[in-house]
């Protein structure tokens, strides 16, 4: 009978020295220089959509009866969807250019095929920046599980096991540091950027319903939504110079080029993208009353 290790003060404060070390490292690098010419900038914005492998874990729980973990967790979920889009900030340019986003579902694919198109991307782009919201706490497990189940080679960006690697973002922890983690609709709501076409608990329904347009909406609108995030965070924290609200919009217009035939896109994005871009032409230096 195997036991599972304790965790003594001792290595819980090393741990977190070393997580804390690592932050500040990225923070370090991070920085300006302005000794150095401004570097293009190419940033990756994933996710992915999940099924249960209800099966397998039947098989586990069997085995180990009264002390089986009930919930279903990460090593049992399957990648049925996934959706990426490449976004790269030249120097001197305002508006980013973006790539026609990428959606790949098992309507088409088996799941080996689904991630070696998304690790074919990320080594096509071996300087890029692989952001997620929320990814450090299971997509990067799972996409690494894959690969080492599959025989795939992971790319450089999910080498690094740090979770505050200079390779990756992750939204989530990025905007909260220390504050409470949130859900991504929860601050997108906050920030009043669109979210999802259907609410997050739904999400499994479709998977198992096998309704790929519907989930191949909901794998697109979560890279669209954290996409906006990113070039929020990147120009407020000075890491890169670009008009965001135009950005912004061309994010939109490359989302509804994706997917032309869902409405979501091509009516409730570009409608809240075009109206983001008319308000900032409406904004103008208020003078004082004379």
């Amino acid at each position: 009978m195997t036991t599972e290790p304790t965790a003594t003060p001792m290595t819980t404060n090393l741990d977190q020295m070393a997580l804390d070390l690592a932050l500040e490292a990225r923070v370090f690098f991070a920085r300006p220089d302005t000794d150095r010419p401004a570097a293009v900038r190419t940033y990756i914005v994933a996710d992915f959509e999940y099924k249960y492998d209800r099966a397998l874990h039947t098989c586990y729980t069997t085995a180990e009866g009264k002390d089986a973990e009930g919930t279903v967790r990460w090593p049992f979920h399957r990648i049925v969807a996934a959706a990426w889009a490449v976004i790269r900030f030249r120097p001197g340019e305002d508006i980013a250019e973006i790539k026609t986003p990428v959606v790949l579902s098992a309507e088409a694919m088996d799941e080996r095929e689904i991630v070696s198109g998304f690790f074919d991307a990320l080594a096509a782009e071996p300087s890029a920046c692989l952001v997620t919201w929320g990814g450090e706490a299971k997509d990067l497990a799972v996409l690494r599980k894959t690969a080492g189940e599959f025989g795939l080679l992971l790319p450089m960006q999910l080498r690094d096991l740090l979770p505050y690697s200079s390779r990756r973002i992750d939204l989530c922890d990025a905007v909260s540091v220390k504050a409470n983690s949130v859900h991504l609709p929860e601050y997108a709501a906050a920030c009043s950027i669109p979210a999802k076409p259907s609410p997050s608990k739904n999400i499994g329904r479709l998977v198992e319903a096998g309704d790929w347009p519907a989930v191949k909406d909901q794998v697109l609108a979560d890279v669209m939504t954290p996409a906006v995030i990113l070039v929020r965070h990147l120009t407020s924290h000075g890491i890169i110079t670009c008009k965001p609200q135009q950005t912004v919009l061309a994010l939109a217009e490359a989302m509804a080029l994706a997917l032309p035939a869902r409405e979501y896109f091509s009516r409730t994005v570009m409608r809240w993208a075009e109206n983001e871009v008319v308000q900032t032409k409406l904004r103008g230096k208020v003078c004082p009353p004379v």
